[in-house]
């Protein structure tokens, strides 16, 4: 999908239609067939909703990523940073018409738009629920086709190489499920906690595998807000549901303020959600 196919899917429908899985379960005949193709506008504006949505959590986590950190609980503030990158590739694969649902009463579906041009919709049923190495295959896929605004961003977006095409992930694994790494914070000083955190977040420009995993989930959330955030400001005028887009906007200004840590989080916050409208 390119830019311009966006900006046709997403004049085509408005985000008052509730969520994906509430369509699904509206769409889907049962006995008609694992696979199943539909025409809905409606669901169209399910998906924009939730982009939207997951935008606005990563958004949240990221600025509040600053404040456990202060407390000495750095380990929280890694795992914050690193759902902040995991809403944001649902946030993208959503904008371009891609989602796993999970209904309520534990059937799983796959759902995705067919033509660029117009909401057809395939929805397929699953055996199992999305995990989050397929999240990610499936972000760095739509990334490197869409290539948007060119291709050394979406290289820096979804790297190629195999020691960082999941790191964030296997971060997030390692502090948050395994005894000996993570928490380390909770037993040692005020002061050495300081010292040893700065040393831990410096990013002063080196390429990826230089950072520590801390640092280099923190670049990677920060890049893909300002990716996505550049891209929602661009298709915002092509919305079709202007009054939702001015208070989706609003509503961003007002996180902004209420989560920001200091004045430095607050201008990164601020350049992100400038209003498009």
């Amino acid at each position: 999908m390119t830019f311009s196919d966006l900006e046709v899917a997403v004049s085509q429908a408005s985000r008052k239609y509730g969520y994906v899985r509430d369509n699904v379960l509206s769409l889907w005949t049962p006995g008609a067939g694992r696979t199943q193709h539909t025409y809905s506008r409606e669901l169209a504006g399910a998906m924009l909703c939730e982009a939207d949505e997951f935008f606005d959590r990563a958004l949240a986590l990221y600025l509040l990523r600053r404040h456990p950190r202060q407390l000495q609980a750095s380990t929280w503030a890694g795992v914050a940073a690193y759902y902040a990158n995991y809403f944001l590739a649902l946030s993208f694969t959503r904008l371009h018409m891609r989602s796993v649902t999970q209904l309520a009463g534990g059937q799983v579906f796959e759902v995705t738009r067919t033509d660029d041009q117009t909401p057809y919709f395939k929805i397929q049923q699953r055996t199992g629920r999305q995990r989050h190495t397929e999240v990610w295959r499936v972000y760095y896929d739509v990334v490197t086709q869409m290539a948007w605004p060119d291709g050394a961003t979406a290289a820096d977006l979804a790297p190629t190489l195999d020691s960082l095409r999941f790191r964030e992930q296997l971060y997030r694994e390692r502090i948050n499920y395994r005894p000996g790494q993570g928490f380390e914070e909770i037993y040692i000083t005020r002061t050495r906690y300081l010292r040893a955190l700065k040393a831990v977040l410096t990013d002063d420009g080196r390429a990826p595998l230089a950072l520590s995993d801390a640092a280099y989930t923190d670049r990677m959330a920060a890049q893909r807000l300002k990716h996505l955030a550049a891209l929602f400001r661009r298709l915002a005028g092509s919305r079709i549901d202007v009054d939702v887009e001015a208070s989706v906007w609003h509503q961003r200004r007002d996180m902004v303020a209420k989560y920001s840590y200091d004045p430095a989080d607050k201008r990164f916050g601020s350049s992100l959600i400038s209003s498009p409208i």
